[in-house]
């Protein structure tokens, strides 16, 4: 009786496994940047998951239920864009367009993101899921690579927007998170986005010379400082108040004695108030 009982099991597994699953859909061709997903987001309200996908052109398409496009974003010059997700709020396993600003709930934020040899641009935009009008669109961001995530990080009973910024070239990083200000670009609904480019030293790799490039959007006290890679303080370039403005300067590969320093890498340090922004280059000799 026993062994009957274990032939019986067998032809169960058998009959499970024997199983399959079919293709239900395939998308038009989306290029070398295909991407798709759906992570639980009712975009369109029916209650149903969508699906999504992105072309190497930049646009993205939402899907309904059944599987055919119904709302398609064109983000033009930017290859790598997503549809930025919230968390699941109520744990309901769906994610729903939520409050971002002062109207509350129903805006879905989307980003993109094009790669050139000097690093990534990205841009951040908030439609009313609704309407699928256009709210805000953010100025381009250097450093930001399209992905982005929303959730409502503050407590303020609204979801802010959070980005990272990388340059991998100079070595560079910061995660920021931007929130509804009220008033934005051309003083309609915005987002508290800072219009700065991040510091940057060119050329990466010197011999003898490199300038290091930044912009002040307002008048401040500014130090910029170059340490070698123990953390010890090599030269001082710049200790004095500036007015806003773009700016450059020059490091001859020297120490605070006129000494050329030794092959390796070197992080410059701009410290204006409380705020720092770094990057590093590196010395060849």
């Amino acid at each position: 009786m026993q062994h009957l009982r274990v032939i019986g099991l067998v032809a169960l597994v058998a009959a499970v496994a024997a199983g399959q699953y079919t293709r239900q859909f395939q998308s038009p061709d989306l290029g070398t940047g295909a991407y798709g997903g759906s992570y639980g987001y009712d975009v369109d309200g029916d209650g149903t998951p969508n699906l999504w996908t992105r072309s190497t052109a930049g646009q993205i398409v939402i899907y309904n239920s059944s599987l055919a496009a119904w709302w398609t974003v064109s983000f033009s010059g930017y290859e790598y864009s997503y549809l930025t997700t919230p968390r699941d709020i109520d744990g309901d396993g769906l994610v729903v367009p939520v409050n971002m600003d002062a109207d509350g709930p129903g805006e879905v934020v989307f980003s993109g993101a094009h790669y050139a040899t000097d690093g990534y641009t990205g841009k951040v935009r908030v439609y009313d899921a609704s309407s699928r009008g256009l709210e805000w669109e953010s100025p381009a961001i250097a450093g930001f690579n399209g992905y982005a995530s929303v959730d409502d990080v503050d407590g303020d009973g609204r979801h802010e927007i959070i980005i990272t910024l990388t340059d991998y070239t100079s070595g560079w990083g910061y995660v920021e998170v931007y929130g509804y200000s009220g008033a934005g670009l051309g003083g309609g609904p915005g987002y508290a986005l800072e219009s700065r480019r991040p510091i940057e030293a060119l050329p990466s790799v010197a011999r003898d010379r490199t300038d290091v490039r930044f912009q002040l959007d307002r008048a401040a006290p500014v130090r910029l400082d170059v340490f070698d890679e123990s953390g010890r303080r090599v030269v001082t370039l710049l200790d004095a108040r500036l007015p806003a403005g773009d700016y450059s300067v020059r490091w001859d590969a020297a120490d605070d004695h006129g000494q050329p320093v030794p092959a390796g890498t070197y992080v410059y340090r701009l410290e204006l108030g409380d705020e720092q922004r770094s990057g590093r280059v590196t010395v060849a000799r």
